[in-house]
């Protein structure tokens, strides 16, 4: 039997998530997609990869047997998605490629999405609305908070922290520290030791390059910076 579920938001990601759940679908059939939720209006009514965007984020109550997920990439935004329909009591689902292999000791909240190929070893925990992007790597007893993104093919060393609201860019690796909450990490960067919160780091190694800016999404190390 399969059930009902809704993206919030249309954007590339969330298209992404629709591919996710057209891949477990293909594995073994479990969702009905019935589309996006965006308050761009000027996306409602249009189609994306098939799937159209049903309407604003304020009607979801009009959906009260689908389950829903967030597909937003940024963290505040992210969360503020879910805020937005948490009135209307949502009933949040996760999505995991059946690519992943998941350990029974792990710890995994609502609303969490792990991409194709990502690998959690053991003793992991993940809070509500995480997503872990394609290829990226998770060792031991790794924590990782509310709300973060995880881009692809990041590493993670085993106990490693990473806090609430945390972006992590592609390619970057992170040793087994604590980033702090609301911390942005560049991509390709090495992170060697702890982050505060809300800063965001970059560079080989990682160095704070602006405080006080939480939710930043930092694609390069800006030319003065290197």
């Amino acid at each position: 039997m399969t059930e009902d579920l809704v993206i919030l938001g249309s954007g590339g990601l969330a298209q992404e998530y629709a591919w996710l759940v057209e891949e477990i679908n293909d594995d073994r059939r479990r969702f009905n997609l019935l589309g996006f939720l965006d308050d761009n209006a000027e996306r409602v009514g249009r189609e994306y990869i098939g799937y159209p965007v049903l309407g604003a984020l304020d009607t979801a109550a009009r959906y009260p047997r689908a389950g829903f997920i967030s597909g937003v990439g940024d963290p505040r935004a992210r969360r503020l998605t879910v805020e937005k329909v948490a009135g209307f009591n949502p009933r949040w689902v996760s999505l995991v490629s059946p690519t992943v292999r998941l350990h029974s000791s792990h710890a995994i909240g609502h609303g969490v999405m792990i991409g194709r190929y990502a690998d959690l070893t053991v003793g992991c925990r993940l809070g509500d609305h995480v997503m872990l992007n394609i290829h990226s790597v998770l060792g031991h007893a790794v924590e990782v908070g509310d709300f973060s993104v995880v881009s692809p093919n990041v590493t993670v060393n085993g106990e490693a922290s990473i806090g609430r609201l945390c972006y992590i860019g592609a390619n970057a690796f992170v040793r087994n520290v604590r980033v702090g909450d609301g911390a942005t990490v560049g991509a390709g960067s090495v992170v060697t030791r702890d982050v505060p919160p809300d800063c965001v780091v970059a560079g080989v190694p990682a160095r704070v390059l602006h405080e006080g800016k939480p939710g930043h999404v930092l694609t390069r190390v800006p030319d003065e910076e290197v």
